[in-house]
């Protein structure tokens, strides 16, 4: 063998191994209902900060009152000023809009994202993918709140489109929302229309359904093969069953969730912002978009 043979065999090895390495590389983190000024959302931002987290996605109900502006000071007082230290990280955030957000005009978020590099929000719905791993950003309120009833044509079609497009392109599916359809909890449905939206276009498409609103953490397991999980604990924890059936698990208690994603398969962890202790961890076996 040459020397220029060598050289290219070696090459492609560090190629393979660099690209296994960057897919093992990405630990995906999830928050949510994170927007109220207190002790626990103190708590849960530091410890977001000191994670080993690649990127973290934001549930909604980003503030309590909603933003009307950049210049309205909920915007400074109830999220960028105590999710600075986590900000310094410069982790990438991306973002979905919650009902609390929608007490404001949630466009907002999008010049934020202008404004801070490290802040994701292209719009309300968007789509991101992370090699063969596809995630789904989702409005829902929209479908929530009947006099936003003139909105959801779009995002439907858009929907449709983008799971068309992508269709062959990813291994693993994730929707990211602020409503779940079920729970556990005290909030046990979704009302009949947001319920109609998620039966008809989320659960039977994605592998997993990612969602706030409920304050809790919970492992809500699958519905025709789309697993929901909820992480809703950044700031107002509470909700929780007096007991949770076998298989699930729900506890109301500050936290994230965390998610490797290697092909086609998901583990995931419920971790505490006390004191980082696993609090429940599961695998989710995935096909992609159905």
């Amino acid at each position: 063998m040459n020397g220029k043979s060598l050289k290219i065999i070696l090459l492609l090895i560090l190629m393979i191994v660099s690209k296994s390495i960057l897919s093992e590389e990405n630990i995906y983190c999830f928050v949510g209902d994170a927007g109220e000024v207190n002790p626990t959302q103190k708590m849960v931002v530091k410890a977001l900060a000191n994670s080993d987290c690649s990127m973290v996605w934001h549930l909604g109900d980003i503030t309590q009152l909603g933003v009307q502006s950049l210049d309205d000071p909920e915007l400074q007082e109830s999220f960028l000023t105590p999710f600075k230290p986590f900000l310094e990280t410069e982790i990438p955030f991306y973002l979905a809009v919650g009902n609390h957000d929608y007490k404001g005009d949630p466009n907002v978020y999008l010049q934020v994202a202008k404004n801070y590099p490290s802040i994701n929000h292209p719009s309300n719905f968007y789509t991101k993918k992370f090699g063969r791993t596809c995630f789904f950003v989702l409005d829902t309120t929209i479908f929530d709140k009947l006099y936003y009833f003139y909105k959801r044509g779009s995002q439907i079609r858009w929907l449709l489109d983008e799971v068309d497009k992508l269709k062959e392109k990813c291994d693993f599916s994730i929707a990211v929302a602020h409503h779940p359809l079920f729970s556990s909890g005290d909030r046990d449905r979704a009302n009949p229309q947001l319920a109609m939206f998620l039966e008809n276009y989320v659960f039977g498409t994605f592998d997993i359904y990612i969602t706030g609103h409920n304050h809790v953490l919970a492992d809500e397991g699958d519905h025709k093969n789309t697993l929901q999980l909820i992480s809703a604990t950044g700031a107002l924890p509470g909700g929780s069953p007096a007991e949770v059936d076998s298989g699930k698990f729900n506890i109301e208690t500050p936290g994230y969730l965390k998610m490797i994603v290697n092909n086609n398969s998901a583990n995931y962890q419920f971790v505490s912002a006390r004191d980082n202790k696993i609090l429940w961890s599961n695998t989710k076996l995935g096909s992609g978009l159905r």
